[in-house]
């Protein structure tokens, strides 16, 4: 017999000799007690039989012992967690499951935070998926039937038991209508800011109202989220608001006539949704959740050691941990961040208690197809995370609280810190309220890619903020359609990354900006950057092309353009280098001719006027108009980007069109950039 078929037959030959052992001893699928014990005689399924041999013999398949826990809302956490006899709740399942392992949940609302006490392996994750995808809903919040007092038709109010709030594992409390934000929303400044300036810290206001003071807190009526307000007088003017009373612990509401009662209310009671208290848990996958109503803090000087109370902290966190593979799910209407997929803050401290030691990296997680909606502040969140890979997610309306100004920089989109080789690839990021679509602060990280996503309606597109490039890794941004930003791409004391393919249209400022502080302290470098092959097209007005810093600047050498094609008239001023008058056309490409020595010098890239376009959030259609007589940039293809925003390949060799469409074509073009159902039809 060949060598390997004697293998798997050994291992059987094994089993067998296993089960007849356990035959012999205890007689068929029984097992006895010790001789002389009072332990009644329990059944043993054969399957337990089977992992006992697996057990015994290890190197048999370990998934044989894989277990399925299910849950149910009319469960109970004492019974046995089978389809027959179900848990109650998550955290059961959780408490229960080893690696391998999947906890099953059935449809319904489980008002909980679940907290995995332990980690999968390779190969073998712990699961935890909803039996129907985003029936099983995971609240943050808890169903509120006070006894209410009635002030006026419309207002009402009721004392809120402290016993209510039970997640107790953060160092600054339990209940999320006694922790102030650290930040003030709204664009308002309260006393977060008047007391950094009291501490002659960044961001100090000494103009700010010290007695303006925003909660954690979240309050539902029937759905909809009630805008929380600092100052009882305002509750009183503005319908569809609540105040809260910290010294008497009472909440006021103001909403329809007949008041609350009779109707549902929600309150958030929990700091976090779903996020483990140990830190460093890895191989967990979350499958088809709906995670909604948490009371998070904004991560405002998240990085310091002595203010562990604001390390990134999502409805949905990682802690510090490591191969979590999250799809398929909606994470919305935290107070804070939604997801958190990094190192959290300083190494030498946590915002919860119990000193769990925080790991020295964090990352290689997937993150796939999910809906991060309407968060707080940032959708998502990651500290110096490494190979993470985000795809097909759509993030939208974040920044729900309009945090704005200095000391709120954790607000948009998508932000992460550092994330050397990782994937930002096929998402669909809009309208998170003004600020940033996709975020990288401290530099891309080596080798990372944004390629083929969607962006629209930011004040920046993709930001860069304070890096550099790491030799032969450069970042490569390519296959992005970024529309109605106010700046399309922006370098802010950075580099060391390559745009090719991409298409920006009707940015309000630039649609490439790269500005500089020289007297920032930071390590940092804004060399080698890359503009090839793109199409830019920016708003009437003032507006720049292209606004970047010169090669002699400080920091600054390595600057290539080619290939491009420019939405504006030739004669137009609309290039802009530091330092030097706005150019047209001609003598910008003469500028970097004389500075580059003829390479890399924008010199087959066109100008042209009478490009434009309609975008439909409805239908996600994009119309995108080239004069009919329109001569295209033959553009040279990057090795890297064989393949356009739908997959179809470029052509070879020097004939492949700007922008990220292989099939663009002088005239009229019609692509649709999303087939997927939005969670907002407007896209708004």
């Amino acid at each position: 017999m060949p060598a390997g078929g004697r293998e798997p037959v050994a291992r059987w030959l094994m089993a067998a000799a296993v089960v007849a052992w356990l035959y012999r001893e205890y007689k068929p699928f029984w097992l006895l007690p010790p001789r002389g014990s009072h332990v009644r005689l329990h059944f043993v399924p054969a399957v337990v039989v089977s992992c006992v041999g697996v057990a015994l013999v290890p190197w048999l398949p370990a998934s044989s012992c894989a277990e399925t826990f299910h849950v149910s809302s009319d469960g109970d956490d004492t019974a046995a967690g089978t389809s027959a006899a179900p848990f109650r709740t998550v955290q059961r399942g959780a408490e229960a499951a080893r690696p391998g392992d999947t906890v099953l949940v059935a449809e319904g609302i489980y008002r909980e935070r679940v907290a995995p006490p332990r980690g999968g392996s390779e190969g073998k994750p712990i699961v935890f998926r909803s039996a129907e995808r985003h029936k099983a809903v995971i609240k943050g919040s808890d169903e509120w039937v006070p006894k209410w007092g009635r002030h006026t038709d419309a207002i009402w109010s009721a004392a809120v038991d402290p016993a209510m709030f039970t997640d107790d594992g953060h160092v600054d409390g339990a209940n999320p209508f006694e922790i102030p934000l650290a930040s003030t929303p709204w664009g308002r400044e309260g006393r977060p800011e008047y007391e950094r300036h009291l501490r002659k810290e960044r961001a100090g206001n000494p103009k700010a109202d010290k007695d303006l003071v925003y909660s954690l807190g979240q309050v539902f009526i029937d759905g909809d989220q009630l805008l929380q307000v600092p100052f009882r007088e305002e509750m009183e003017k503005q319908s569809g608001t609540w105040w809260y009373d910290r010294t008497a612990r009472e909440m006021f509401v103001h909403g329809a006539a007949g008041g609350p009662t009779g109707r549902l209310v929600e309150i958030t009671t929990r700091r976090r949704i779903f996020a483990p208290h140990e830190r460093g848990l890895g191989h967990i996958e979350i499958d088809g959740f709906m995670f909604e109503h948490c009371g998070n803090q904004y991560p405002t000087d998240f990085w310091m050691q002595e203010k562990p109370q604001f390390q990134q902290a999502g409805a949905v966190g990682t802690r510090s941990g490591h191969h979590w593979h999250i799809h398929h799910n909606v994470i919305r209407l935290a107070n804070g961040v939604g997801l958190d997929l990094g190192l959290e803050g300083s190494p030498a401290a946590d915002l919860e208690t119990g000193g769990h030691k925080r790991p020295g990296s964090a990352g290689r997680h997937a993150v796939e197809d999910n809906w991060i909606l309407d968060n707080g502040a940032a959708g998502t969140a990651g500290y110096m995370v490494d190979r993470v890979v985000l795809v097909r997610n759509v993030i939208m309306g974040n920044n729900a609280l309009r945090f704005s100004g200095q000391k709120r920089w954790e607000s948009g989109g998508l932000k992460l810190h550092r994330p050397n080789q990782s994937r930002i690839e096929r998402n669909y990021i809009a309208g998170n309220h003004g600020q940033w679509g996709i975020w990288l602060d401290q530099g891309p990280g080596k080798e990372t890619q944004v390629v083929g996503n969607v962006i629209i309606g930011h004040g920046v597109g993709i930001d860069f903020e304070v890096g550099g490039p790491v030799s032969g890794k450069q970042a490569l941004i390519a296959n992005n359609v970024l529309i109605d930003n106010t700046v399309g791409i922006s370098f802010r004391e950075c580099g060391g990354t390559d745009i090719v393919h991409n298409l920006i249209l009707g940015a309000k400022k630039a649609a490439i900006e790269c500005t500089m502080n020289v007297k920032r302290t930071d390590s940092w470098t804004a060399e080698n950057i890359g503009v090839m092959n793109n199409i830019l097209v920016v708003s009437s007005g003032t507006a720049a092309v292209i606004d970047i810093t010169p090669p002699d600047f400080t920091r600054s050498a390595g600057r290539r353009f080619d290939g491009n094609l420019y939405g504006a008239a030739p004669k137009e001023p609309r290039f802009a280098v530091r330092g030097r008058d706005r150019a047209a056309f001609a003598e910008w490409q003469r500028f970097w001719k004389e500075s580059n020595g003829g390479q890399a010098d924008d010199s087959t890239s066109h100008a042209l006027a009478r490009i434009s376009y309609d975008y439909s959030p409805d239908t996600r259609e994009l119309f995108l108009r080239l004069p009919a007589n329109a001569t295209l940039p033959q553009c040279r293809p990057d090795p890297r980007v064989a393949t356009d925003f739908f997959g179809q390949p470029f052509p070879a060799g020097e004939v492949a069109p700007p922008g990220p469409f292989a099939g663009l074509q002088p005239g009229e073009n019609r692509f649709t950039l999303w087939a997927d159902p939005l969670p907002h039809p407007a896209g708004k």
